[in-house]
């Protein structure tokens, strides 16, 4: 990529604590509001190993991804990285960094989606009857999302900065309320419980990766943020950490109120156990009840800010690969890449239409968020053992032990993933495969 092309973007505006904050925002989102639910009623109590072990391997990941933005601090980095390493035939580094790229584009595009689908159930503790428009107020969300973003990183940061101040605030006000009413007894048979007991716990992990998946996030913003070598990796870690610690914190407090016995596929509780719980233990407090409903309502906005921000930064990146029109590389007078940002928002729209598919997006969504992570890893042991790229600032402990421990995890999960997932995941790469011949074809013209 050109000096011309990287000062596209408006550099050096975030610090350390914005892209924090983005980092947080983007990762507590719709999953841990929805899907922690979903593993409690599979596993119960145990369902917090589940969270810590995602959470340990979104780690290894997340160390990976802090030693290949330093070593390669661009936008698109996902694009960037297998392609400069993986390969030194022109058409595999396409390849590679299409496939990084396709398979992030997923995850954010149907992060995205999955997150407006949810938006009109906790605004209707707001708005009375606004889950009856669960389609509409998804797509006015995806929207003010877009809107967001267009207008500048700035502004962007900034809006981010202060919803994730307050949907934390909100989280822990809601947790430390919840303490006081927790019951032991919820906790007892702790590798015995939910529908699948112990075995759910493997089923459970990949549910859970995506709420911390979004942490790759921050490396889309190594070209505007300050000091990126520095700021990227520290904001990698400190964000990950932070989440961590929120997520524990809330899910302890609402396993302990209520029994995984109450979470079943047909019940509220199984895609709104926050709000579930807060009606079992506080059912005259008004304040409870609005407190969750508006920290959801922040988490869940603020993940969509930052996945249609990364969506964006991924397809700028792809273009100036060549393998998408010069269209998607194209910023507006605000400094942001307009056409991809508007492009994601479209798709995420379009998707959202379809609401009974949660589960469909669940599934793929895992699949092509552990695909990224193997291919990250697999790009950083490249990096390391071919030394390519800039003097990194941070390196990952261990050499290549940890990129290597990552793949071998993340294979071992993906076999849990049910038939469903890779169905739909081969044609999603089927199209992709498509496209990446189409772009071909037409940067050779070129």
């Amino acid at each position: 990529m050109s000096q011309s092309e990287k000062s596209q973007l408006r550099t050096g505006v975030l610090g350390l604590w914005e892209c924090v904050m983005i980092g947080v925002g983007g990762m507590v989102g719709s999953c841990i509001f929805t899907l922690s639910g979903v593993t409690y009623g599979l596993v119960g109590p145990a369902a917090l190993v589940a969270w810590v072990i995602a959470a340990a391997m979104i780690a290894l990941y997340a160390l990976n991804i802090a030693e290949l933005s330093s070593r390669f601090p661009q936008a698109g980095g996902l694009y960037a990285y297998p392609a400069a390493t993986l390969s030194s035939n022109p058409l595999v580094q396409q390849l590679l960094g299409w496939l990084a790229s396709w398979s992030w584009v997923n995850v954010t595009v149907l992060g995205t989606s999955f997150g407006a689908i949810f938006v009109a159930g906790y605004l209707d503790s707001i708005i009375p009857g606004a889950k009856d428009a669960v389609i509409l107020v998804g797509l006015v969300s995806i929207v003010f999302c877009w809107i967001v973003n267009y207008l500048g990183i700035s502004l962007m940061g900034k809006t981010n900065l202060v919803l994730t101040a307050l949907l934390m605030v909100g989280c822990l006000a809601y947790s430390f309320a919840a303490f006081p009413h927790m019951d032991s007894a919820n906790f007892s048979n702790f590798w015995a419980s939910g529908a699948m007991g112990k075995a759910g716990i493997m089923t459970s992990i990949p549910m859970a990766m995506l709420a911390y998946g979004s942490v790759i996030a921050i490396a889309s913003l190594a070209e505007e943020a300050r000091e990126p070598r520095k700021t990227i990796p520290k904001a990698i870690v400190i964000s990950l950490g932070m989440t961590t610690a929120l997520y524990l914190v809330m899910l302890i407090a609402t396993f302990g109120v209520v029994s995984w016995t109450q979470f079943t596929p047909d019940s509220f509780a199984y895609y709104a156990p926050m709000h579930f719980a807060a009606t079992a233990f506080a059912p005259g407090s008004k304040w409870v009840s609005l407190a969750i409903s508006l920290s959801a309502l922040f988490a869940i906005v603020t993940t969509m800010l930052v996945l249609l921000m990364s969506c964006s930064r991924t397809l700028m990146g792809v273009s100036e690969g060549g393998l998408l029109p010069a269209a998607f590389r194209s910023v507006n007078k605000n400094q942001v890449p307009g056409f991809s940002l508007t492009i994601s928002a479209l798709a995420a729209a379009a998707i959202a239409c379809f609401p009974q598919f949660t589960m469909e997006i669940i599934g793929t969504g895992s699949l092509c968020s552990a695909i990224v992570v193997v291919l990250m890893a697999m790009s950083l042991i490249a990096a390391r053992t071919r030394n390519l790229g800039d003097d990194a600032a941070y390196q990952v402990p261990g050499g290549i032990a940890l990129p290597l421990i990552t793949i071998v995890v993340v294979v071992v999960n993906l076999v849990k993933l049910p038939a469903a997932s890779y169905m739909l995941g081969g044609w999603w790469y089927l199209i992709g495969l498509v496209i990446f011949a189409l772009g071909r074809a037409g940067s050779a013209k070129a």
